[in-house]
């Protein structure tokens, strides 16, 4: 009878210590989704491109911040998480005319950032998130030298716009 009792017990305090991890993370990812609505601007990306264009050369490509319009010829890119679950990147020519906005659905997943782009084609990439006071650093494979391979390690860093 004293094991049965000694084996109630214990499951139920895994089974509240289950929860309070359970309650943790939701609350965790409840924050990461409040920390992320809002507008951010690109402060500097790195681009590790792993078999560049299928030969065995890899090849980095970084922007530091000051360089945006210098390495890229566009503005810093601006990105908007809605409440709404919705996003979208705003690219700027240097002369502010707008030539390209990619937009879809966002959501957290643990410590992720899951982005499904709907337009201009569909797609989806996963991000590595961290959130430190108003900036934010993605890490996260795609395709960067459009070979059909999400095999470049993205790592991009952005401020968030205050109001």
């Amino acid at each position: 009878m004293n094991k049965f009792f000694f084996l109630l017990a214990t499951l139920f305090i895994l089974a509240c210590n289950n929860t309070d991890t359970k309650d943790q993370a939701s609350t965790e990812t409840t924050a990461l989704t409040d920390q992320l609505i809002g507008e951010w601007n690109n402060i500097s990306m790195r681009i590790e491109t792993n078999s560049k264009n299928n030969t065995d050369s890899n090849e980095i490509f970084a922007v530091e911040p000051g360089q945006w319009e210098q390495r890229l010829k566009i503005k810093p890119i601006r990105t908007f998480f809605n409440k709404d679950s919705t996003w979208h990147s705003a690219h700027y020519k240097l002369n502010d005319s707008l030539f390209y906005d990619p937009s879809g659905k966002w959501w957290i997943l643990g410590d992720s950032l899951v982005m499904a782009q709907i337009l201009p084609s569909p797609d989806t990439t996963i991000y590595l998130l961290s959130i430190k006071n108003d900036t934010v650093s993605f890490d996260g494979l795609l395709d960067w030298d459009m070979d059909g391979k999400k095999d470049d390690r993205y790592f991009g860093r952005q401020f968030k716009k205050l109001n």
